[in-house]
Order: C-alpha cells, then structure tokens, then sequence
C-alpha cells in the first residue's frame, strides 16, 4: 500500500483536485470470503428432498433451474435435508443414516450411523463446529464433527421426549431442548447438561434462537421469555395474546430479539420483539383451525405455511401487513419452506413438485427430476411398492374436463460418473409462467348477501382458454370476472383455475373472502398515513383498512386546545397539507345504519428546517430562507448542500465553482429524491428519470440512457453517479480509476440501496447483505462479515463505508486516520439513520439525538443545540454536518 498523507487525502476531495490513482486488485466474492471461481454452490441456492428418486436436489433460486442432482438413497427412501452453510445433510430415516454432501465439490461422504437404529423420530440440528443427531421419542443425543461426520462421544440422554419444535440450537454450539411431558428446558454444552425446570411443571413451550439466545414461548402461562444463553435464566418477557388450548408455531428472527408466531386455533400470526417487551396485534392468515407451520423469514417479511390448505401468507413486518396468499400445493399436506440467501424456497420431499416464491406473491414452480414412463404414456413414479402420486389437479372438481391437458414423457437424466447426476444444459427449464391472482371488489369483506366481483388477473397480460371459479360454498362459475353473493357468514376459500391459451398446467390461485352476518358492527383496523412524520407544507395521504363499506366516513384532524378541527372528510380516503408544526390528531368514524365505529391515531408534523454546522468557507452552512421550513430531504456534499421541497422543487447553496449549487429548471418540481456529490448534484424525477449538474470532468453528469427511466434511488460521490433501477440492477458511471463504477454482477439484481464513497462504491443486497466495489486501500471495500446480513441502510463518502444493522447498532470499517469508524458507546444501539462525511460520521438515535464522531477541524462533528433533538434526518459532507 502507498501511504499518503491524510490531510492531503482530505484536502483534495474536498477543493476537488486530481483523483489519486493508485493500481487496485478487486477481490469479487460470494459467501464468507470464498472466491467465486472456486466456489460451484453459490448464494441462493438450496438442496431438496425427493423421496420418490431418493435424490437430492440443488436448485438455483435466482433462475429457477435444477443445478445438480445426488443420488443419495434408494427409490422411496425417506429422507430430510439440514442445510448450514454451503453443505447439505441428508438424513435416510430408512437406515437412520447421514451423509453429507460437500458444498464446494458435490462429493457425497459415506453413509454415517450416529444413533444406535433407524427411527422416523430422528432429526438432526447442525452449529457451526458441532452436528447433533436426537432422537426425538427417546431423548437420545449424539454429537459428530460436521465434516467427517466422525462421532465425537457415546450417545447421552438429553430429555425423556423431546417435542418436535421443542429442540434448537445457536451459535456457540449449544443444543437445546424442551422435554415435551414435563417442560423442562435442558442444554448442552459440549457434554455438559444442564437443565432449567418448567415454571408450571406440566405442557411443552415451544423453544427456538432469535439473535444467538434462546427463547420460549409457553401457552400455558400465556408468556414468551427471552434465556440468558449461559444460565437458561429468563432476561426479557413478552405477553403474546396466546391461551392454554393454541396451538402454537414459533420461530426467531436471527438479526433482532423477536419471535414470530403462527397461532393455529385462531388462524392468526403475531409479532413479539424483546427490546421492547412487546407483541403486537394479531393478523388473520387462516380459518381458526387450520395447521399453520412455523413462519420463515426473508427481507424483514415472514413466510407462513398452512398446512391445512397448501397454501403460504407473506407478511410485511415493517407493517404487520399481509402482502400476498398464495397457493403452492392443491391438496393438504406437510411441505417444507425454507430460506436461503433471502430466497424461499418451497418443496413437497414426496412428490416432484418445488418450487421459489418471491416476496411479491410470485410463485416458480420447479421439476424437481425427470419422471419414468408407464405403460399409458404417463409420466409417474410410485413411492415404493404403494400407490402412485395422485395428479394434483384432480383434487378440484371439473378441473381435468376444463383443462384437457395430456401429460408427455421426459427423457432420462445422464448419470454423472461420481455418482450424482446432473441435468444438461440443453434442457434448461422453461421460462417462469404467468402468475396469477384474484381482486375482491369492493373488498375481501362484507355481508350476507352482498354482491362480490371477483377478477382474475394474469402477469403479465397472457390470453386464457378458460377459468373456473369455487366460491367455498358449493358454488361454482366460469369467466375471467365474476360476481357472486354469500347466503351465510363465514370464512369462504374463493379458488379459481385459469388454463392459458398457449396451454401447459393450469394456473391455480385461492382467496379468503369473509362475510359477516348482517347487522354486525363494522371494525377499523388500520389507520393509513402516508407519510407519518410530515413536514410543513407537505401534502399527507390518508386512508384506512375497514372490515366493510361504510354509510358514511368521517375524518377529522384536530390539535390540543383547540376547538375547530384542523379539517375534516367525508371520503374513503383523502390529502390535507398541515401549515402549523405540532401533534394532531387523526380520527375516523365509520357507520352502516345506526352501527359504528372509531379509531384515533396522533401524528407529529415538524417543521423540516434545515440545521447546519462546521465549515463556513463558501457559505454552505449558511442555509437560505427556502429550507427553513417545509424540507423533506438533505444532503451535504463536498463544500455544497442540496435539499427536496416539500413541493417536489431543489434548493442547493455553496460552493459554485462548477455549477453544483445551481439548480436547472427540470428540478424546480417533480423531484422525490436528491444527492450531492463532490462538485456536482443528482435529483430523481417523480417519473424515474435523473438529472444532474456541476463538474463534469469525469463524465459525472452525463447521465447514461440506462437511467432515463425506471430509476427508484440515486447517489453522487466526488466524481461518480450511481443510480437503482426498478429491478433491482445498479448502473454507474463517471470516473473509473480505482474500478468505482464497474458494477460487479452481484450487484446486478436484488439491490435495495445503494452509496457512493470516495473512490468506491457501496450496495445493499435485499437480504440484508453488503457490496462494495472501488479502490481498497484503506479496507474500505472489505466487508467485515457483521456486514453479511442483517444491514438496513448503508453509507459511504470519503474513504471509509458504515452500515446500520437491523438491531440498531452500526458496522464501520475503512479509513480511520481520524476515528471516523470508531463508533461511540452512543451510538452502539438505538439508531436509526447514519451518514458518513469524508472524514466523520453521524448517526441519528430513536430519540431524535444525533451522535457525531471523526475530524473535526471545522466543527462538523460539534453538533449544536439546536439540532440536540427532535431530529428526523441527518447528512455528512466534506467538512459540514446537515440535520432536519
């Protein structure tokens, strides 16, 4: 490494002189510091079950393809696969047998017998240096090396029975269990037990890891504790809404303290979160009674199985809000759901049907092998000497006369000489079919006789032969729309079959309509403001989610101590602009007949003026009149600084040696999001489109035809742009000394963020995982592994990069000449924004405080009393600090 002078580094990006250029070697990896070339099994994908083949399955989840196929077992084994890390371990219940198949080779180890004889109670939990196979009915353990699957010790008695959801592990290797009669709660801890009794002595909790502790949640005390890892004692509680009689799946966030419950009696899902010792409101995923598994989580959303059904709930858990329910399997039945690299993956081991779900609703279906022919010409393969698997399509009646589909044979797989097989490339899988879906007009809820209209619609737009609709009731139609009406309250399973006119498999898709007697009192459920914290001047839209269709709605927005309402409204959903800073109140009512019903929310209307403080030179903390009020968004750049009008329209002051803080007429209105570079500026039109001033050395502001459209963010760095596009690719252009803007292909889809530093450049993967790419001299490039999942918002401007984790504590790493990336005890936990200047850092607390850490030669970092609270965002530039 060249050692130059730190003074000198910051000097020259902020007087914006010559860009260093220094000879770089870019490392571009996958996983935990594997290089691509030498890894075969890369991020996103999964191994699956197939029992029918006694085959494992490795597929790719980004293109939906069947990478690779084991033979493992024989035809109609059974069979469970453990996936931790690249490896995957299969587990023949026949034989009571493991193998593991090596991540990197493919190499399948020799069969392995840890406990004493084959048992369908067998499971099997892998840590990071130890694998525990249990037999579940007698409580046995034994522990092996995850490599060699060499035991390491005789096999003890853990637990007299241990329940299904009743055994975890985390990561320092320490296996728990809940005995299923007694509720007592033991651990080991290498062959040490230990063990905690039940605090009522009778019924199991349901046991499970969320951020490296253990928790339980018990249904008879009505209660979720959070376990110290070390003494099993209790260190937080939760009050879930549960009762002695639910039935109950858990599973823990691994990123936060937070427990996610699917409550099966009720057919409902909750959130409980241990830094706040808080559950939240349940959400309605099901008919009570229905077999609802334990929820997955992808991206800050869960995933929920419903066994009873075949079909999953994808809940957004920002919101608590349901995003899609879709139909994976046409009959009941256990299937298995699991994630990888925030892709979910769905599989049925006993039939050759898997598939990838996306987070929108979006289903893949994947063939999970090639299928023998029988004597009718139809492909099918028997489970052992039992009966052949069903169709699926025959479970909905009229189906098959509707479809008419015929089914053709698929060549043989080659078998590869290790003894795997793998499908060749000339038989790629088609491409994703049309998805489809169902709208409920006016709603998903009513009356007893109300008249529904239910619509399929297929993305992207495709012709149909027909579709067919079962309205739960006995009813059934035909028609791309419908109408239909309940002559009996209930939950209804609204399904519809769409055969497409191209032909293949026909599309299936379900809904729950649920229809009240009438007479029944309307509910609220959800206030919807857009945006909660709204700044003066700021236009602010109002909505909610009620459970029927109202006579009547009122809203009303009134202030402490005053008389008159702020404003009021008669419709479903309305703006209002608030002029006065200050808390108001929203309420609405809702009536049908003589029944009502209310629900008030309060929201905080700031004033959104600009704060500023540390270099004076060139007046760029001299804020003008227009961003003393009424601003939405900031950014401070080298000597200049840009903010967003509530009214769509740019105001920047500064420096102007090049045209930055001269803002063009396209961005006096329509503007949704800004950026300052070095010397120049970005802003993000509300049509997806970029525009960008000031210097232009480097081709900065030349803005490439990639981003005249389908842009969602952008990002300026001294002498690069970047921009996001709707799906997810980042493009770059500008100066490419140091390899800034040569986008790497991890960051070519499934970005949600993105920052550009110095001389690099920073992404934020939809999984919660960090990128870099650019000049590394001072590590600045070099993701730590904290930064591999979990990160919410990154940040980068000088030489150094921070990332904020979803717990509220920041990662940094890179240039810290000035103990810019030495983050304050302040700031380890409760944040919520960061911003990284050149040469130091802020972070932005819950309680609205900033912490700011790093240079300070001109006071950037000397936050002053007036921005010490009631802060909603932050900014870092060249040697200037910016807050509103």
């Amino acid at each position: 490494m060249k050692h130059r002078n730190p003074r000198t580094r910051y000097i020259r990006i902020l007087a914006t002189l010559a860009v260093v250029a220094v000879a770089a070697t870019v490392l571009l990896a996958t996983g935990h510091g594997h290089r691509a070339s030498h890894v075969r099994m890369h991020p996103g994908t999964a191994w699956l079950a197939s029992v029918q083949t006694g085959q494992a399955t490795l597929v790719d989840g980004m293109t939906g393809e069947v990478v690779s196929q084991a033979q493992v077992a024989a035809p109609g084994s059974p069979l469970s696969i453990t996936q931790h890390g690249t490896n995957a371990y299969v587990l023949n219940h026949a034989t009571g047998t493991l193998q593991r198949i090596d991540g990197t080779t493919e190499q399948i180890s020799s069969p392995a017998s840890l406990l004493p004889a084959a048992s369908d109670n067998l499971a099997l939990a892998v840590a990071p240096n130890t694998l525990y196979a249990v037999d579940t009915h007698s409580g046995t353990v034994a522990a092996a090396d995850p490599h060699t699957l060499a035991p390491r010790d005789t096999p003890q008695l853990l637990a007299a029975h241990i329940a299904a959801d009743g055994l975890a592990v985390d990561d320092r290797d320490r296996l728990w269990t809940i005995d299923h009669h007694t509720g007592e709660l033991a651990w080991l801890t290498g062959r040490q037990r230990r063990t905690r009794p039940s605090a009522t002595g009778t019924g199991a909790p349901r046991l499970t890891v969320t951020l490296h502790q253990p928790a339980l949640v018990d249904p008879a005390r009505g209660i979720a504790e959070l376990l110290d890892p070390d003494t099993g004692t209790v260190t937080r509680t939760a009050q879930p809404n549960i009762q002695p009689s639910d039935t109950l799946a858990v599973s823990g966030s691994p990123d936060r303290s937070r427990l996610l419950l699917a409550i099966g009696t009720r057919g409902t899902f909750n959130v409980c979160a241990f830094d706040t010792t808080s559950c939240g409101t349940p959400v309605t995923i099901g008919a009570p009674g229905d077999d609802l598994g334990a929820p997955v989580e992808a991206s800050e959303h869960a995933v929920v199985p419903n066994y009873s059904t075949g079909q999953v709930t994808i809940i957004d858990l920002a919101t608590t809000r349901v995003v899609a329910q879709r139909q994976l399997f046409d009959q009941p039945g256990r299937f298995e759901l699991l994630t990888r690299d925030g892709i979910v993956f769905f599989n049925d081991p006993n039939s050759n049907r898997a598939g990838v779900l996306d987070l929108a609703g979006s289903v893949r279906t994947i063939t999970k092998h090639n299928q023998p022919r029988t004597d009718s010409g139809v492909s099918d393969v028997q489970d052992g000497d039992g009966p052949s698997q069903p169709n699926h399509d025959s479970t909905i009646p009229g189906l098959a006369v509707l479809t008419g589909i015929e089914r053709k044979p698929v060549s043989e797989t080659p078998r590869r000489t290790d003894g795997s097989t793998r499908t060749p490339p000339a038989e790629k899988l088609p491409s994703p079919a049309p998805t489809v879906s169902i709208v409920v007009k006016p709603r998903g809820y009513g009356y007893v006789g109300d008249e529904f209209e239910l619509a399929l619609v297929v993305r992207p737009a495709t012709s149909l032969a027909g579709t067919r609709w079962w309205f739960g009731d006995g009813a059934e139609a035909t028609g791309t729309s419908v109408r239909h009406r309940w002559s009996r309250p209930g939950t209804f399973r609204v399904r519809a079959a769409a055969v497409l006119a191209a032909g293949g498999q026909p599309s299936i898709t379900e809904t729950r309509v649920i229809v009240d007697p009438a007479g029944t009192p309307p509910r609220i459920t959800h206030l919807d403001i857009q945006r909660p914290t709204p700044v003066v001047g700021e236009r602010v839209r109002f909505s909610a989610d009620v459970t029927a269709n109202p006579d009547t709605w009122i809203w009303t927005i009134t202030r402490p101590g005053q008389a008159v309402p702020e404003t009021t409204s008669h419709t479903a959903q309305f703006r209002h602009t608030f002029l006065t800073p200050g808390t108001y109140t929203v309420t609405l009512a809702i009536a049908i007949g003589t029944n009502t019903a209310n629900l008030s929310q309060n929201i905080t209307v700031t004033k959104g003026e600009v704060k500023a403080w540390g270099n004076k030179a060139n007046g760029v903390t001299s804020v003008p009149p227009e961003a003393t009020s009424g601003v939405t968004a900031i950014d401070a750049g080298g000597n200049h600084s840009v903010a967003l009008k509530a009214d769509g329209s740019v105001i920047a002051w500064g420096y102007e040696s090049d045209g930055q803080s001269s803002v063009p007429p396209e961005a006096t209105s329509g503007v949704t999001a800004i950026d300052a570079g070095g010397n120049h500026s970005l802003a993000l039109k509300a049509d997806g489109s970029v525009i960008a001033w000031g210097n232009n050395v480097f081709g900065q502001v030349s803005v490439p035809p990639q981003a005249a459209s389908g842009v969602t963010a952008i990002s300026a760095g001294p002498w690069h742009s970047l921009a996001l596009k709707a799906d997810g690719s980042v493009i770059a252009w500008g100066n490419n000394d140091e390899g800034q803007v040569s986008v790497p292909p991890q960051a070519a889809s499934d970005v949600a963020a993105i920052d550009a530093g110095g001389n690099h450049s920073l992404a934020l993967k939809a999984d919660g995982s960090v990128i870099a790419w650019g000049n590394n001299d001072e590590g600045q490039v070099s993701v730590p592994p904290q930064a591999a999942s979990g990160v919410t918002a990154i940040s980068a401007e000088g030489p150094h990069s921070l990332a904020l984790k979803a717990d509220g504590s920041i990662i940094a790493w890179g240039y810290n000449q000035y103990g810019q990336i030495s983050v304050p005890p302040q700031a380890a936990s409760g944040v919520t924004a960061i911003s990284a200047g050149v040469l130091h850092s802020l972070a932005l607390k819950a309680d609205g405080s900033i912490v700011a850490w790093g240079a300070d030669f001109d006071g950037q970092i000397s936050v002053p009393p007036e921005a010490a609270d009631g802060i909603t965002a932050i900014s870092a530039g060249g040697s200037h600090s910016l807050a509103y």
